[in-house]
């Protein structure tokens, strides 16, 4: 009789067992993804992309378990689910940050047109109804700038732009300004255009702003690392004191290069809080999962985020409001 009452319950404690170590393996694992490179691997920076939507499967997994009355296992996944999706909240400051003084505001918009294709009447109407002083356009091209400005009516908001873009599908980046651009240079780390001009903004000077596309980590993992740390030595190193960065940074927060670019910078997306609001893919049989498109500033304190979707395009637009800083060298008003 004792055989009989204990032998069942032995299929049953192996089973919670096994599950139990295979929560603890694959919590263990996403803790650690968010914090991993290894040159030459692109699994992992794709897998790190999915990191918000795995930290949800874990809950998922964490609520199975307590149905199965497996403790160990569910607080295992909601501890791996914690440890893993921290390093991917957006980094949030308070108020707008010791010594800023706010002189202006301004918008930004920042848009990947994949391939220049697409709409440009949608883009417009985008851009007619934000407003911004400046707008990042990355893999564009003449044509579609052409209608943007000319077809469509906006060449007297923006009457002001960086160089011609470079051919090629996915090439071009360019800035749009409506404001007087000077001192342009590149910005390295890619093999598309990465431009950046000073824009002079009425109440708050010199504003460099820079339109930023380093390559994807899908085939090339090694340059696309390599274009993240350079740019952000740039930021380093760029003098200007009031510096907007913006683009498609084919990163997200759950990369470690981008976290390494963003020290010391204010993402926009603060504004709508630390939850990393997806930017790609739209269009897609799945729902955007990651977000990888970024406006990061110095000397600016963030007011406002949004994104928008564009047809033709598989990225969101990102449009933030910022207050700009007065410069530390600007006399009191």
């Amino acid at each position: 009789m004792e055989n009989s009452k204990t032998g069942p319950a032995r299929p049953r404690d192996r089973r919670r067992v096994a599950w139990t170590t295979f929560a603890i393996a694959v919590s263990a694992a996403a803790a650690v993804l968010p914090h991993l490179e290894i040159r030459g691997i692109a699994a992992i920076p794709v897998a790190q992309a999915l990191v918000p939507v795995g930290a949800v499967g874990l809950l998922v997994l964490a609520g199975v378990s307590l149905v199965l009355r497996s403790w160990t296992a569910a607080a295992a996944f909601v501890l791996g689910a914690v440890i893993s999706a921290i390093p991917t909240l957006t980094p949030v400051h308070a108020g707008a940050g010791a010594g800023c003084e706010v002189r202006a505001s301004a918008t930004i918009l920042s848009f990947n047109a994949k391939f220049a294709d697409a709409d440009p009447a949608a883009l417009s109407d985008l851009i007619r109804d934000t407003e911004p002083i400046a707008v990042v356009l990355l893999e564009t091209s003449e044509p579609l700038i052409d209608a943007v400005l000319t077809e469509h009516g906006l060449a007297e908001a923006l009457p002001h732009r960086s160089r011609e873009v470079s051919p090629g599908p996915a090439s071009g980046s360019v800035i749009l300004s409506a404001y007087p651009l000077s001192d342009e240079e590149d910005v390295p780390g890619s093999a598309f255009d990465q431009v950046s001009a000073v824009a002079t903004v009425p109440g708050a000077g010199d504003v460099r702003i820079a339109a930023v596309h380093p390559p994807p980590p899908v085939w090339q993992p090694n340059a696309w690392r390599d274009g993240l740390d350079d740019i952000a030595g740039w930021v380093r190193n760029t003098p200007d004191e009031a510096l907007i960065v913006a683009g498609d940074f084919n990163a997200s927060f759950a990369h470690p290069a981008l976290r390494r670019l963003a020290a010391g910078l204010r993402s926009g997306a603060e504004a709508a809080g630390p939850i990393p609001w997806p930017t790609w893919p739209e269009e897609k049989a799945i729902p955007a999962f990651t977000a990888i498109d970024h406006i990061f500033s110095r000397g600016a304190t963030p007011l406002e985020w949004s994104t928008v979707a564009i047809a033709g395009s598989d990225h969101r637009a990102v449009i933030t409001g910022w207050g700009l800083c007065a410069a530390q060298s600007d006399p009191a008003p």
